[in-house]
């Protein structure tokens, strides 16, 4: 679905930003920071944190924390990721069964990984 018809599917205003906010979400592979996200966006934290909350009230966003920073994704499907405590990266883990409760939305795990296991 287009980023335009999800937005008013969900009775969300579609600004520009808006738009382009869903468009990054929807192309992601894993959840993304507030920096990564403003990579490709020209905007202000206001404008950001204000289009986030809508879509947090409206239960269209996950918001993950990881190391004192807030990670964002769309809450389209189940996912699973499986984040390292030594060096943050953030994994995406198959769990096909993850759909099985219909409230389940994200699901993290943490640990050390292998790389850093190893050092």
């Amino acid at each position: 679905m287009n980023a335009r018809n999800f937005l008013e599917e969900h009775s969300i205003k579609a600004t520009a930003f808006r738009i382009k906010l869903v468009e990054i979400l929807q192309n992601a592979k894993t959840p993304l920071s507030y920096d990564e996200i403003l990579e490709s966006l020209n905007a202000n934290k206001t404008t950001f944190y204000r289009s986030i909350e809508i879509f947090e009230k409206k239960g269209l966003v996950i918001k993950t924390e990881n190391n004192h920073k807030s990670y964002y994704e769309l809450a389209n499907e189940a996912k699973a990721y499986f984040i390292c405590d030594v060096c943050h990266k953030v994994t995406n883990i198959d769990m096909p069964h993850l759909n099985v409760a219909k409230n389940i939305k994200s699901a993290v795990i943490k640990g050390v990984c292998d790389e850093c296991d190893h050092e």
